[in-house]
This record gives structure tokens, sequence and C-alpha cells, in this order.
């Protein structure tokens, strides 16, 4: 149900320049946090999403905090949709595939936790619908200092590592927790209303 918007643009963050050296550990210069809320018929989607870039490098990294209640089922599942793409122009980027993507926190690691999809276009999406392992997830996004990696299939790419210090700003976070609010309560309403369905009325 996520990705009823995908990774419809990647924010140009960065100038013109060479391309992302692999193997050690990138502190980014730009990381910029925004907010994403959708409501259709099928479900309500939360989101926080970072954009990630470090000029002069050509790579930029999308990565979606997402959580969201499918109306149908009243599931409610929450993980990320990561992306990576190379700035061609000033006006034009090409998403890359990438794969092994993950989230690490001292406190949360997606491996083992997350179920895994890859895409045809290059996306990586990650979630749970178990709540005891989306909230530690959802509070180390919120935390700050974490590490999100993936690797480039081409030969010679190898592995990234972005190493993210700030923690969203105040707004963004606050934004997230009303949604996921209203997600919550949409979801035990439903629930609430399809027990009281399947139970049998006094005579």
């Amino acid at each position: 149900m996520f990705r009823v918007r995908l990774l419809g643009s990647i924010s140009v963050l960065v100038t013109l320049g060479i391309s992302q050296a692999t193997g050690a550990t990138i502190l980014p210069t730009q990381v910029v946090y925004s907010n994403w809320t959708e409501e259709t018929e099928e479900a309500r989607i939360c989101e926080i999403i970072l954009d990630v870039s470090n000029p002069p490098s050509r790579e930029v990294v999308k990565f979606i905090m997402l959580a969201g209640y499918n109306k149908f089922d009243s599931e409610v599942l929450a993980g990320f949709l990561m992306a990576a793409a190379d700035i061609m122009t000033i006006d034009k980027f090409e998403i890359v595939q990438i794969s092994d993507a993950a989230f690490n926190s001292g406190a949360f690691s997606s491996l083992g936790q997350l179920g895994y999809e890859i895409y045809d276009d290059g996306t990586v999406m990650a979630t749970t619908d178990d709540p005891q392992i989306a909230t530690p997830f959802i509070s180390a996004v919120l935390a700050g200092d974490y590490e999100l990696s993936f690797s480039r299939p081409e030969p010679g790419a190898g592995a990234r590592t972005y190493k993210i210090i700030p923690a969203p700003p105040d707004a963004v976070t606050s934004n997230f927790i009303d949604c996921m609010g209203r997600v919550e309560a949409q979801s035990k309403l439903a629930r609430l209303s399809a027990s009281a369905k399947r139970s049998p009325l006094p005579e």
C-alpha cells in the first residue's frame, strides 16, 4: 500500500561534480527532513522524508520512514523506502538499482527484523506489522544518530554508508506523531467495528 506514492522526485540538493567514493563512511553535508501525509480510499500514510547529499558528489539518497493504516484489513505497517540517484544534469536525475539497504542505530537494526522487497525501479522497501519491532525503529529514526547503507551492483561501485547525525526537526517529528495518532485511532475503531459485527447479538 505504501508505494501508492513512489519516490516521485529526488530533491536535487547537489551541484554537478564527481561520483561518490566508496568504502568509507560518508558524513553528508546536506541533510534535509520533511513530511508527507496522504489519505486515499485504501490507506492513510504518514511519512518522514530524508534527502541526503554530499557535494561535490553527484549521488543523492532518499530515505522515507513510513507508517500507515490499510483500510481494508485494519493492518498498520511501518518501515522505510530507500532509493539512490545520480544527478545527470541540473534538472535530470537517474534512479539507480540498489540492494542490501539497511538502517542501523545503536538501538535498532533493520536486518533480520523488517521484511524486504526489492523493486525493478531500483527502490528497496522494508516493513513490519509487528508493533514491538515498529516502535523501536520509529524511535531510532526520531532520535537521529543512525546509518543508512546500501550497495550498488555495478562493478567497482562497492557499498555506501551514510552517517546521519541530526534528528528530524521538532516540527517534522510533531507532524508525524500527530498523523500516527490519527492512524492508530482509525485502526482501533475499525477493529472494534469488525469485532462487533462478528459478535452475535443478544437474544
